[in-house]
């Protein structure tokens, strides 16, 4: 092996360690992600802790019925009633903000962080 060879192996090396510590950090970041604030035709339903533990959480209301899971720290819309169902297509969120919205039923979904506060998502001057 050349001097060239082991700078470019060593260099290698140190870029994969740092990904590696991003990767890291990033995944800890998300544990943050510790609620999830519940939505039914407008007003506040219920604040959920997203917890390693599975659980469920039904709703029922005038516009249909909805079921929640719990797990792996996040949570994901099982069933609905509704006629699309675009709402069990979200998937499993657990990062701050993401969001499931059930607009027939009415039902929305927010992540919120471990304070319990949304934070800042713009400033207008």
């Amino acid at each position: 092996m050349k001097r060239g060879d082991i700078a470019i192996v060593a260099l290698l090396l140190v870029a994969l360690a740092w990904f590696g510590y991003s990767a890291l950090g990033e995944s800890r970041s998300e544990e943050k992600a510790a609620f999830a604030s519940i939505y039914v035709n407008g007003e506040h339903y219920d604040t959920v802790a997203l917890l390693k533990e599975e659980y469920e959480i039904e709703i029922r209301s005038e516009r249909g019925y909805n079921r929640l899971k719990v797990s792996d720290y996040g949570i994901e819309m099982v069933e609905s009633d509704c006629p699309d169902h675009i709402c069990i297509g979200f998937g499993h969120i657990h990062s701050v903000n993401e969001k499931i919205v059930c607009l027939p039923n009415r039902i929305f979904v927010e992540v919120l962080g471990a304070d319990n506060e949304k934070g800042v998502d713009a400033v207008a001057f």
